[in-house]
Formats: C-alpha cells, sequence, structure tokens
C-alpha cells in the first residue's frame, strides 16, 4: 500500500485553490479525497516529467532484458539505446 501524506477534500481544492497550486512545485503531489475515498491527484508538472521519464528508462530495461534472454538476439546496450532513440525520433 502506498502513503501519500499531502491528502486534499474536493471541498479543499474548491475554496484553496490558489494556495495549492502555488504549493504544488513544494509539494509535488495532492491526493483527491470525495465520499472518503481516493479519486483523483494534482501533480506538479514537472515532477509528472520525471515521473514519466523514469517510466520509459524502467520499460527499456524490460524491453533489453527480454532481448538479452533471447538467444538468437545478442545486442549491446548503447546500440540498444541508440536504436530505441532512433525509432522514437522516426514515430514523433
Amino acid at each position: 500500500m502506498y502513503t501519500i501524506p499531502n491528502t486534499l477534500t474536493i471541498t479543499d481544492l474548491r475554496r484553496q485553490s490558489a494556495q495549492i497550486m502555488k504549493q504544488l512545485p513544494q509539494e509535488k503531489l495532492y491526493l483527491l479525497i470525495q465520499n472518503s475515498k481516493a479519486k483523483g491527484a494534482i501533480i506538479d508538472i514537472e515532477y509528472l516529467k520525471t515521473l514519466q521519464k523514469a517510466y520509459e528508462e524502467y520499460l527499456d530495461i524490460l524491453t533489453f532484458d527480454k532481448a538479452m534472454k533471447d538467444k538468437n538476439n545478442s545486442v549491446s546496450w548503447k546500440k540498444y539505446k541508440q536504436k530505441a532513440k532512433l525509432l522514437n525520433e522516426n514515430s514523433s
């Protein structure tokens, strides 16, 4: 189970939205609670970008590990990253 110390009710969000947005870069994340249940989150955009980049790296590692288990496919990490970068650039 996860713990997010910064929780807000929807009512708090309505009443204090300017203050919450001002604190967001320092707090990084708020969990939104409605009727005693987690309903969503507010996240700082720079923190979100960091999380996305970390997740993409994680997926790259999983893909690389899978490729390394395939006996017919031997590729270095450097070559794999170069290919992945080219694929990402071409798909944009």
